[in-house]
């Protein structure tokens, strides 16, 4: 029993050096006279085809306010290197290595549009494999911060699309050209963002020509759509609340002293929406937020709600005073049908003490006091408060049954 575990300890250790040697043997024959400034092709003439899959791993943030979308990216570039071939069985059965990446023939792509550093490939420590019949398969990564132009028309209902751009620097189509493997971005590994989702991408390659070279590019573009329940929440929501409880101020009587300020209040709870709506906002004219210009409306009641709250306080100091009911403006008879809003009550004639006299009755009012037209059996008397109300309850309703009809589209 000893002697075999001898044995088989003996044949393994055998393997492990013969391998070792194999290995050594291999990379001094490969890279004896190999050279990484010179294209892997024995033809100069012929370009080297670099196949590449995008694969996106994260969408970590999207800077609304700098328009930069920052993202984790994985690619997938494979090529053929005809200098580094060799036949496995020469070797101990060898058929891939992984040798260090400043030992190789690698293709330098940057990112044209990059806010940062444009060579994100410059990472040393990324897995690069060379199979015996000379494919070689590069994984690169890197965190990007590209620019990402926002239409924000629709905001917080918004789809946006971004782009991807990769060039091979210092090669031109003739010697190396960009193919995509697949027609959309792999987002098998792709880590779902909070506040975007991924609806679909495109991967594609196209040459352009700078001057007198043409050069192939590699184009990713993605579509993100908003998840906006979130701002929904916590920023529409309470602002479509405040606007509308904004109208009531004119349920209040004016002898309660809470008439003003309680206007102001809405006023102010809606100016402070609107600068957090304008921090998430980018400094941009191109294209105004739909959600800015229905916030600047309901600002822009409230503002009116204030001047006519005050007004109608002013209107008559002396009946606050007094707790006296406010004076019609106008009356609609009961028999009119259409009925609008206002107190309910028998018309009352304000009559001074210079008025004239009544031509049913015949009586004047020496006093002054209030009598009663037992002419009409009442009617709809319309208070300041009563048409301000109707106007600004439908003022709102118009702006947002536009708004929701706007977004919806």
């Amino acid at each position: 029993m000893k002697s075999l575990c001898v044995l088989v300890l003996l044949a393994v250790c055998g393997s492990a050096a013969g391998s070792i040697e194999g290995m050594k043997r291999l990379y001094n024959d490969i890279f004896g006279n190999y050279s990484t400034k010179i294209r892997p092709l024995y033809n100069q003439s012929q370009h080297v085809d670099v196949h590449s899959i995008f694969n996106l791993i994260a969408i970590t943030e999207i800077d609304q306010v700098r328009q930069v979308l920052h993202s984790y990216v994985l690619m997938n570039l494979t090529w053929q290197d005809e200098f580094l071939t060799w036949k496995p069985e020469e070797y101990n059965g060898i058929k891939s290595i992984h040798p260090p990446l400043t030992d190789i023939w690698r293709p330098k792509l940057i990112v044209p549009v990059s806010l940062e550093d444009r060579d994100v490939f410059k990472d040393e420590t990324s897995s690069i494999t060379v199979h015996s019949d000379g494919r070689v398969t590069w994984l690169p990564g890197a965190n990007f911060a590209t620019d990402c132009k926002l239409d924000l028309t629709l905001f917080p209902f918004d789809v946006q699309s971004c782009q991807f751009r990769f060039l091979p620097v210092s090669y031109n189509s003739d010697e190396l050209r960009m193919v995509s493997s697949v027609k959309t971005a792999y987002t098998k590994s792709f880590t779902e963002n909070g506040e975007w989702s991924l609806s679909s991408s495109r991967a594609y390659t196209t040459e352009r020509t700078f001057v007198d070279y043409t050069f192939s590019f590699l184009y990713v573009d993605i579509h993100l759509e908003r998840r906006p329940m979130f701002f929904v929440l916590n920023v529409i929501l309470p602002v479509v609340v405040l606007s509308f409880l904004n109208i009531f101020v004119f349920l209040l009587p004016c002898d309660s002293g809470e008439k003003v300020s309680y206007a102001i209040t809405c006023l102010l709870a809606l100016t402070v929406f609107m600068s957090i709506v304008g921090e998430l906002l980018p400094r941009s004219s191109d294209n105004i937020p739909k959600v800015t210009m229905y916030l600047t409306c309901l600002l822009f009641t409230s503002v009116l709600s204030v001047v006519a709250t005050i007004l109608i306080v002013m209107k008559d100091p002396a009946k606050v005073n007094k707790k006296t009911p406010q004076s019609p403006l106008f009356v609609i008879p009961r028999f009119c049908s259409l009925l609008f809003s206002g107190s309910r009550r028998k018309v009352m004639d304000q009559v001074q003490l210079d008025s004239k006299i009544d031509g049913s009755t015949g009586n004047r009012n020496p006093t002054g006091q209030v009598l009663e037209d037992h002419r009409s059996s009442g009617g709809y008397c319309v208070t300041a408060d009563s048409l301000c109300m109707v106007i600004f309850t439908a003022l709102w309703t118009v702006v947002s049954v536009g708004f929701l009809i706007q977004i919806t589209k």
